[in-house]
């Protein structure tokens, strides 16, 4: 018998597979690259950091719509609207904290750069993912992570 969280995390993984773009097209996904690489050496390479999370947002999108659809089927409309709005803040400070990173160390060499990014957004990132499950989970006692969808499309490739 199957559990709601367990219908949910198969619903999510289904959807994850069918609208994934950097599943299905990763070819796609290193040609973006590489034209980002060739468009940063004519640039500043600043710019190359910026655009890698927009081009990686621009991708995961299809299937956060979609995972939105199908948490309207288990939760009110106001919950979803708040676990995406969250979601969303959440991608909006990532990705400022990342620009503002970039832009404040962009005359240092390139390993300190990459040295400020990693001490920097690295708890950045932790804090707002504790603080997305802990939100999320306290409305939501079947919440389903993006983490344990990934996990689940890896253990059904096996």
């Amino acid at each position: 018998m199957q559990t709601a969280r367990d219908e949910r995390l198969h619903a999510l993984t289904l959807a994850y597979i069918d609208k994934s773009q950097l599943q299905k097209n990763g070819w796609l996904m290193a040609a973006l690259a590489a034209t980002l690489g060739i468009f940063s050496e004519t640039m500043d390479s600043s710019l190359y950091f910026g655009l890698l999370p927009l081009v990686y947002l621009a991708f995961d999108f299809p299937f956060q719509w979609e995972k939105r659809k199908i948490l309207e089927r288990y939760l009110s409309k106001d919950q979803v609207t708040t676990q995406w709005m969250l979601w969303l803040g959440i991608q909006l400070v990532l990705y400022a904290s990342l620009f503002f990173v970039v832009f404040e160390t962009n005359n240092l060499g390139w390993w300190k750069m990459t040295f400020w990014m990693v001490l920097i957004l690295v708890p950045v990132y932790f804090a707002t993912d504790w603080l997305f499950k802990t939100m999320v989970r306290s409305g939501d006692p079947d919440f389903v992570s993006d983490q344990e969808v990934h996990k689940h499309v890896k253990y059904l490739e096996e």
